[in-house]
């Protein structure tokens, strides 16, 4: 009682007729095991967790706010063709952001004709309904133009997600492979869809015919074109992802005649100022799309409701998409590992976070290895053969055939090994760059590892008695070959080093406080990179690989110069001997940022790694000469002269030199990336894989001018 008044029991969600077994939960739990649980036959934690999630919205799947007023929606609701128009191109922006790895339930599934399509069968419908009560609102143009439309879409839709979930991309990850038990028209042939877009196409093509010899049109001109250029857009959109399956063994001119005009026709509907149009307030088209639709449909996802990109980058989108399928054909005619790698690594760098859809970096993944062949026609192990043959100008037979040839009994865990390793690389440099920089990671061991085997053969050949046990004489060219086998794997481990390390930048990763050592780490990682290289470009003069290490030369001895710079003027922007009263905290950061460099146990290598544990006291030395020459400008001279100097590129160079100081540094960084550009140099890529690598050097160039001046 409060002031005479009772307090009014609040009413229950059900009524009141509850009692409370809070007591008798109680007692039967202390029976129970701490950490245990009862439950019936299939309640998963799951379920357990939808209980908290109930009277949630932002959880609860099936609650409705009474603030969210939704209008009633009619498949068969007759619209305008500009309404028409406007639900096509919105549907092709929820594509656009299902690639973009949304949920299909918060896109595509949005658009409810999605839902409705036995509903929309002319075939079937009543025959009142097939008159035609407003010439501007022929109901054709729901039941042809829209459901063929929609069936393109959803059949588009089920050919990448089968691509996708074929690949090697994860789930959740990078896309979102839950249908919520909607259909994606998995069951259709892809000529039943483009049927239906021809038979809509032909409707469109006779709509200006009129009745009793009076000329009428029920879709105008205008949007009649706007139509037809919309439904062609889906239909050869089909056809391209329809044609990704054959396109090594077919030939790439009828596809990439499709990707010409499909960009002809994104052109014309960019520049249609009718796609900037939206229906009045009033219009019953925007009942098509509930973005809550997710309530009603078998999913756990929470509801989030995904704003629909501009018309630009819904187009901008598609073009990425377009340059993805000219690159994944000129790749299906591409043979030469060692440019794959480059590509991909390329990209991955230089094209942003989101250069390449999930599906086009999957379809390339596929095409580099579907599980059983590479390339639609090679055996796994090919692989190993170009490998060596790209690096060193030396088939891997002439490597084997000391051993009893490829395929040998001795050489039979050694050829698994470098399968496994070389393989899901390829096809990691189409990874997104989080999970890429952690299988680098992993694989830098497994590098090693195959290093480690190669060296164990070489050093147990016996150059006096072959394995036939039948004398011979190994001339010392030959032995000197077998040599370079272990060097060409050690630098495909120094790239995924160098990328490891360098990646962090891009990933953000870093302290500031670790950034200084990742600069320093990667340019002693960069040395021993071009020590390797000038090895074997005084041994393989003929090599078909001499081209692109001429070309690496150059451009690690630029990328080597920026990371000192950069090394330098970081540890002189610290406060002085920070790094010394942090040294504790910032060694175990590091020792967990390259745990792949820590975590080796010895007892199981025969072979010291190249590069491995970086070296703190090294490291520390450093920071402690630039600081102690940071106010004294000869002993900061004499530190850069001593940087410089230690690197093993360096050949003949006098006391004299200038390249004394960051500045120096960028300075000759800028020179060898200048001579780079002038001479056009590209290494193994050609065309605008070429194009593009210059665009990179002339990027650094400008990067180390600027900080040069």
């Amino acid at each position: 009682m409060v002031g005479g008044d009772e307090i009014p029991t609040p009413k229950e969600p059900g009524g009141s007729d509850f009692r409370d077994v809070t007591a008798i939960f109680a007692s039967a739990s202390k029976e129970m095991d701490p950490g245990s649980i009862i439950a019936i036959d299939g309640f998963s934690l799951n379920d357990a967790m939808s209980a908290i999630e109930i009277g949630e919205p932002r959880l609860d799947t099936g609650m409705q706010m009474e603030t969210v007023a939704r209008p009633e929606f009619d498949p068969l609701t007759p619209l305008l063709p500009q309404e028409i128009c406007w639900i096509i191109d919105q549907s092709l922006a929820y594509e656009i952001e299902w690639h973009a790895s949304s949920p299909l339930a918060h896109t595509i599934f949005t658009m409810l004709h999605v839902h409705y399509l036995e509903d929309l069968d002319p075939d079937v419908l009543p025959f009142l309904l097939m008159i035609n009560l407003d010439p501007a609102r022929p109901l054709e143009l729901i039941t042809i133009v829209l459901r063929a439309w929609t069936c393109g879409l959803l059949k588009s839709c089920n050919l990448a997600w089968t691509d996708l979930s074929k690949g090697i991309l994860k789930d959740n990850e990078d896309w979102q492979s839950d249908k919520s038990e909607v259909s994606l028209l998995e069951g259709w042939p892809v000529n039943a869809a483009v049927t239906r877009l021809d038979s809509a196409l032909s409707w469109l093509s006779t709509t200006t015919k009129g009745s009793s010899g009076t000329l009428f049109f029920t879709v105008s001109p205008l949007w009649n074109e706007a139509l037809k250029t919309r439904l062609k857009f889906r239909r050869v959109i089909l056809l391209l992802m329809n044609s990704t399956k054959s396109l090594p063994t077919t030939g790439c001119e009828e596809f990439t005649t499709n990707i010409q005009i499909a960009r002809r026709l994104l052109s014309i509907i960019r520049a249609d100022s009718l796609s900037e149009l939206k229906p009045l307030p009033s219009s019953p088209a925007y009942a098509a799309f509930d973005p809550y639709i997710a309530r009603k449909l078998n999913t756990f996802l929470p509801v989030r409701v995904i704003d629909v990109p501009s018309s630009s980058q819904v187009y901008d989108s598609y073009e990425k998409i377009f340059d993805g399928w000219e690159e994944f054909a000129k790749l299906s005619r591409t043979y030469d590992i060692t440019a794959w790698d480059l590509v991909g690594c390329q990209q991955s760098w230089f094209n942003g976070l989101a250069a390449r859809p999930a599906y086009i970096r999957s379809l390339t993944q596929t095409l580099f290895y579907d599980g059983i062949q590479v390339l639609h026609s090679k055996p796994p192990g090919w692989v190993a053969d170009c490998l060596f043959k790209e690096t060193i100008g030396a088939s891997y037979a002439v490597f084997a055939r000391h051993w009893g040839g490829p395929g040998s009994p001795s050489l039979l865990e050694l050829e698994r090994a470098m399968i496994r390793v070389l393989i899901p690389h390829i096809q990691n440099q189409w990874n997104n760059p989080s999970r890429r920089r952690r299988s680098l990671g992993n694989s830098i061991m497994e590098w090693h590892m195959v290093y480690e085997q190669i060296c164990v053969l070489i050093e147990g050949l016996d150059t006096s008695v072959s394995v036939i046990r039948q004398p011979i004489d190994m001339d010392p060219l030959t032995f000197r070959i077998l040599n370079q086998f272990p060097k060409a794997i050690v630098l495909w481990r120094l790239t995924s080093i160098r990328e490891v390390i360098l990646s962090g930048f891009q990933l953000e990763l870093y302290h500031p406080m670790e950034r200084p050592f990742a600069y320093w780490f990667a340019s002693q990682v960069i040395d021993v990179h071009l020590g390797y290289l000038d090895v074997l470009l005084s041994d393989t003069e003929d090599s078909p690989g001499r081209k692109e290490m001429l070309y690496q030369r150059d451009f690690l001895g630029a990328l080597q110069s920026m990371s000192l710079a950069m090394f330098v003027l970081l540890i002189r922007n610290l406060p002085r001997n920070s790094i010394f009263t942090q040294w504790e905290q910032l060694r175990a950061n590091l020792r967990r940022r390259y745990k792949w460099a820590f975590n080796v146990t010895d007892d199981i290598l025969m072979f010291e790694p190249v590069v491995m544990e970086p070296d703190f006291v090294r490291y520390l030395k450093t920071v402690q000469e630039v600081q102690d020459g940071n106010d004294d400008n000869s002993v900061r001279c004499k530190l850069a002269w001593a940087l410089f100097c230690s690197l093993t590129f360096i050949r003949n160079v006098s006391q004299q030199s200038s390249l004394r100081s960051p500045s120096k540094y960028f300075e000759r960084s800028e020179s060898l990336l200048h001579d780079l550009i002038a001479s056009k140099k590209t290494g193994v890529l050609w065309g605008s894989w070429g194009e593009d690598r210059l665009k990179v050097n002339i990027r650094h160039s400008l990067v180390s001018e600027f900080c040069f001046a």
